[in-house]
């Protein structure tokens, strides 16, 4: 039923790294076997840009020590510097959830945009970020949510998002997360919708369970960690240590249970590892839902994390050209070939836990 298609061309140049020498470059066309959306594998792309991707530990530093004297989100700082809720809506302000506190946002991207405050400390290499912390901040973001049903029904349209350090589009350093909520879908959610529904309706089944079990046991799967799967998508849509989740059969956050959220937060701890091994320092995430309390038998909550590029003194984005204006996902390396390397590190935590 789900087709993962592609195509291999190939092409040869003279090259000046090799003398001169015939040299042959190789690129698969692969197509999103649900919406669609081409992506081109780069073979040899990732030792190209490879040097762009880990920090400069000096820099990243320093920046850590500049930035922590007057960061918001800090324990000295985050009751004193950080938005509250009107007393209508939450009379404490802000809500509590073990060691996250979620804020209404200074300058939201959505008219109910709020941010959970993910920990104590200020800068986090990507091996240090835990279950817990992650925990914390879904519960407390699940927390707002529910209260936000209670008073404005039309915002049930919700996303999470991460963007950790300046090459990811964060401009405070401390941990944390976006909750983002409003009355109409971001246009990848609606096109995953749109695209899921009309799925469903010429197959009778769900895109996600069915991508899930064409892809168990692959080459692509990682782990299923408490009623999550992790895999490295066919097709990438941005491609630099690209990963996916997907919840099957729960469509939307109000329906996942504390262990779904644990698999969550277990699985985003495991590639933040790997991406740590690699040197690199920043990453995005995105956690997708169908509309709350509303169940869909054919969109489940999915997940996308990928890193970004280093702090170095060469500013180097990923955001170029193809991807960012023309549409097109382009993967610098094969997403097979990643995720045998990727896979350890499920293997590794699921063995210690």
């Amino acid at each position: 039923m789900i087709e993962f298609k592609k195509t291999v061309k190939q092409t040869k140049i003279l090259s000046p790294l090799k003398n001169f020498e015939e040299e042959t470059l190789t690129f698969e066309y692969r197509t999103d076997p649900l919406t669609g959306r081409n992506t081109t594998v780069i073979r040899g792309m990732l030792g190209y840009i490879g040097k762009f991707l880990a920090s400069d530990a000096e820099m990243l530093g320093a920046l850590v020590e500049e930035t922590n004297a007057t960061c918001p989100f800090c324990l000295k700082n985050v009751m004193a510097k950080t938005p509250m809720f009107p007393k209508e809506f939450l009379a404490e302000g802000r809500i509590i959830e073990g060691d996250a506190v979620i804020v209404p946002n200074l300058l939201g991207h959505a008219e109910r945009s709020v941010l959970a405050v993910l920990g104590r400390e200020h800068h986090l290499q990507l091996k240090d970020f835990t279950p817990k912390l992650l925990l914390d901040g879904f519960r407390g973001a699940m927390r707002y949510l529910t209260m936000l049903s209670e008073v404005d029904a039309s915002a049930r349209f919700p996303a999470f998002v991460f963007n950790y350090l300046t090459p990811a589009g964060s401009s405070i350093f401390h941990p944390h997360m976006q909750i983002l909520a409003r009355d109409r879908p971001f246009y990848l959610v609606d096109l995953l919708l749109e695209k899921s529904k009309a799925f469903y309706e010429k197959h009778g089944s769900s895109y996600w369970s069915e991508l899930v079990d064409a892809e168990k046991d692959g080459e692509r799967h990682l782990a299923e960690l408490n009623g999550v799967d992790w895999l490295v998508p066919f097709a990438p849509l941005r491609g630099l240590s690209e990963v996916q989740a997907v919840v099957k059969g729960k469509s939307n956050f109000g329906e996942l249970g504390d262990g779904e959220w644990r698999g969550l937060a277990e699985g985003i701890t495991n590639v933040l590892k790997f991406c740590h091994s690699q040197g690199y320092a920043s990453f995005n995430i995105i956690l997708t839902s169908a509309p709350l309390n509303e169940h869909t038998e054919y969109f489940d909550v999915n997940l996308r994390i990928i890193s970004r590029p280093g702090i170095q003194r060469f500013c180097f984005t990923d955001a170029w050209a193809v991807p960012y204006l023309l549409w097109d996902g382009e993967a610098v390396e094969e997403p097979e070939r990643f995720a045998e390397k990727i896979r350890l590190f499920f293997t590794e935590a699921k063995s210690n836990a």
